[in-house]
């Protein structure tokens, strides 16, 4: 493990490093998570590290809608230790990572670092990367490996804006089968009786059970759904804001910007100013 560890973090690493940390490593990856508050620091700071790193802390909570803001910082530059208190720390393969981003992009951008929200999804796969990287269960060395692909894989969608939620995603199949339309027809004219429709019941029953399930009214959700998708148009910038509003269904602009700043908090041309070219 010893190995493993230097390949992804570094051959200046020691065990003194290391001596707080909790380490859960494949030779695709490896998350470092700090036993106390005040250790890893080595880890971050290190210059020598071959792999890309990614920092997710803890210092803030995570926002309303369950994102998290997250670093990427590749290979040979160092990270800030300052405020360092709470953190997951996710070392990946230099060529494995670069394999998998190559499916998405054919240019490879310097991360010095780069910044962006991840879902709290990818917080889950990394618990249970560490959970199952503390057995020793049979194969455990195929079904860690699956879950590196899984991480890597969100983790550059998250990079490339595409984050996704899984906690919201119902078993009860009436519910579902309408958060799969709202994803797929999110900037059409869609109606509660038509989602109910879907599910074969009344309106008044699928709203409850709707409700019951998710939290929210079908219309509040859809509303989130056409954020969301606004929100990734909006860090893109090859849209104006009236058409991004157009396309995610909104009746109007000031519909949109209302909604919009409802919800995050700033207004759609000051969330897409926070992403700069």
């Amino acid at each position: 493990m010893d190995e493993m560890i230097k390949a992804l973090a570094g051959s200046g690493i020691t065990g003194m490093d290391l001596e707080h940390i909790d380490c859960y490593i494949r030779p695709q990856m490896g998350l470092f998570i700090p036993a106390e508050s005040s250790c890893g620091y080595p880890l971050i700071t290190a210059a020598d590290r071959p792999s890309y790193m990614m920092m997710i802390s803890f210092s803030a909570p995570a926002s309303d809608d369950f994102h998290y803001s997250a670093e990427l910082l590749s290979p040979g530059i160092a990270g800030d230790a300052e405020g360092r208190y709470h953190y997951y720390c996710l070392m990946i393969a230099k060529d494995f990572f670069e394999e998998r981003y190559a499916l998405y992009s054919e240019e490879l951008p310097v991360f010095s670092p780069g910044r962006f929200e991840i879902c709290s999804d990818i917080l889950k796969a990394l618990n249970t990367f560490a959970f199952e990287s503390g057995k020793s269960m049979m194969n455990s060395h195929i079904t860690l490996g699956a879950q590196a692909e899984i991480i890597t894989h969100w983790i550059i969608r998250s990079i490339l804006g595409e984050t996704m939620d899984m906690r919201a995603v119902s078993d009860d199949y009436s519910v579902a089968r309408a958060q799969h339309y709202m994803e797929l027809h999110y900037g059409s004219n869609i109606t509660v009786a038509g989602l109910a429709r879907l599910g074969s019941m009344s309106e008044s029953t699928f709203n409850r059970r709707f409700r019951k399930e998710t939290g929210r009214t079908p219309i509040e959700y859809l509303i989130e759904v056409r954020i969301n998708h606004a929100k990734t148009m909006l860090r893109r910038k090859s849209l104006p804001v009236t058409e991004i509003a157009l396309r995610c269904g909104f009746s109007s602009s000031a519909h949109f910007s209302s909604c919009f700043q409802q919800r995050t908090g700033s207004t759609p041309s000051e969330y897409r100013s926070l992403y700069v070219e």
